[in-house]
């Protein structure tokens, strides 16, 4: 079963309730300087030279949008860095109100071998129906 736990740190155990959050807010603040001064990107070499959308394709045009706020034009450009940024909002929260609460059980996500290996099929599929829609949606942008 795949299921969300508390419990205490490890010892040892890597912060995740601090270091994600800051790598979180340190990315959108550099973002939104960046493309506010007119920054773009080089391109996608990958693409260049195939022809063909990688995963990442479209995540400096996504994250354009993002910083304009316009959600579903960065959702079509590149939908998986889009999920990305929607977890990283959700963890951010999630860890203000863990530090706010001086909460001591962290959340964690708790699998089986069994349901790990289910949960690693369906990134796989997704992943593959994400290169499907670059695939689509860049190559007719």
């Amino acid at each position: 079963m795949i299921r969300f736990v508390r419990r205490p740190a490890f010892p040892g155990e890597t912060n995740h309730e601090l270091v994600w959050p800051l790598v979180f807010i340190s990315f959108n603040i550099f973002a939104f300087i960046f493309f506010t001064l007119g920054g773009t990107s080089l391109g996608c070499l990958f693409f260049n030279f195939t022809g063909i959308p990688c995963l990442g394709c479209g995540a400096t045009r996504c994250a354009r949008e993002l910083s304009h706020l316009d959600f579903w034009s960065a959702f079509k450009y590149n939908p998986g860095v889009f999920t990305l940024y929607l977890m990283g909002f959700i963890w951010t929260i999630y860890s203000a109100v863990f530090w706010l609460r001086r909460d001591h059980l962290r959340l964690r996500l708790s699998l089986n071998e069994n349901n790990r290996s289910v949960l690693l099929k369906i990134l796989f599929l997704a992943l593959f129906v994400h290169w499907l829609w670059q695939c689509y949606y860049l190559r007719n942008k």
